[in-house]
């Protein structure tokens, strides 16, 4: 494998001018039939979702038996994060550490195909894409009325002028009764004023409105929301429950070295690595000179643990116990059938592998 090193061809500025320029890469008389590209390296992408929960108590928690004749339903201002579900999926990043450069000569203009990263995704055909998930994700929540304070489009000029909390609640109390009143007359058509349809419609929203900004006050709210992050690890070989992040039961999700957080644990075990393909006698095929490299990833099983349980198992492939090898760039240029290559872009791993046929 000593001669995959033989990477770097092209000159630096050819390098920087493959790596910002995504598409379709032509072997021409223009660079002398040589093209350039680098392949990805595995990283695993852990998708948490988690859901908050926010209680704020209102200013008039203590008075809201007495008043109202209920115990308030908060008492006390929280906040919480806990976990809904934690899973794994495959990426890739380029590995940057190595270029490689590969001639294609021949009149039929082959070509490489290669990311804005100057990854390689495929030889002589257009690659085949994959949807990238988002990597953050927050669910809207509706405000509390007591975080923004719209409560107070309730308040009564007698309440702004109550001077103390005790009659201010008596005051908030009795505007909810008047409210309860208002819509009992609305409704059963005791009302002095008549509504029907849409007005009748609106009338009843806008009472529901103000006697929810008063209640609040005394019962106090409960607000969710779904927060959905990915954490990338780079793997660098077998492992057992290593923390990849936290999360805090106050801030969400914290870093790995947060001690405030619950840990999540990543484990590579039962690894499978990969070998160089054998000929037909069973011997290890010799690389090619002046291959197309590409990877033969390993496997191994990945786990991921939350609080003393395994949220997410499964085999995967990981360039980091796989080898690299190659395919005769000849195979390429055939003048009647040549070679397409198509790489997974995970692993840049075979993806699909034949022959073009040249019609003249």
């Amino acid at each position: 494998m000593k001669r995959i090193a033989i990477a770097i061809i092209l000159l630096i500025s050819s390098i920087a001018t493959y790596s910002s320029e995504s598409g379709k890469q032509m072997a021409g008389k223009f660079n002398d039939y040589t093209v350039s590209y680098i392949l990805p390296k595995t990283v695993i992408d852990i998708d948490i979702e988690l859901k908050q929960t926010q209680k704020t108590a209102g200013p008039y928690a203590n008075y809201s038996q007495k008043y109202l004749g209920v115990p308030a339903k908060v008492s006390e201002n929280s906040n919480k994060w806990e976990v809904v579900s934690i899973s794994a999926t495959v990426s890739s990043v380029p590995d940057k550490d190595i270029y490689y450069g590969i001639q294609l000569k021949s009149a039929e203009s082959p070509y490489i195909y290669i990311d804005e990263e100057g990854v390689l995704m495929a030889v002589n055909a257009e690659p085949q894409f994959e949807e990238v998930l988002k990597e953050d994700n927050v669910e809207k929540v509706q405000k509390s009325p007591l975080e923004d304070n719209t409560y107070s489009l309730a308040f009564t000029e007698e309440m702004l002028l109550s001077g103390s909390n005790i009659r201010m609640a008596e005051l908030a109390a009795k505007q909810i009764y008047r409210i309860r009143e208002s819509r009992t007359d609305i409704i059963t058509g005791e009302s002095d004023q008549k509504f029907d349809g849409e007005a009748l419609k609106l009338m009843l929203q806008q009472l529901d409105e103000q006697e929810n900004r008063l209640s609040v006050m005394f019962t106090g709210t409960t607000t969710t929301q779904k927060k959905s992050v990915r954490v990338r690890w780079i793997p660098q070989g077998e492992c057992e429950d290593v923390v990849v992040a936290r999360i805090s039961e106050i801030e969400g999700l914290v870093g790995a070295d947060n001690l405030s957080g619950e840990p999540i644990y990543i484990s590579l075990s039962n690894v499978v690595r990969a070998t160089a393909p054998l000929d037909a006698k069973g011997n290890p095929i010799v690389l090619p000179e002046n291959s197309i490299i590409y990877n033969i990833p390993g496997e191994a099983l990945m786990s991921l643990k939350y609080q003393g349980k395994t949220l997410d198992e499964k085999r995967v492939q990981l360039t980091q116990f796989g080898i690299k090898f190659g395919l005769a760039p000849k195979l390429f240029v055939d003048k009647k059938q040549p070679a397409y290559l198509i790489l997974h872009p995970n692993t840049g791993a075979i993806k699909e592998v034949g022959q073009n046929t040249i019609v003249k």
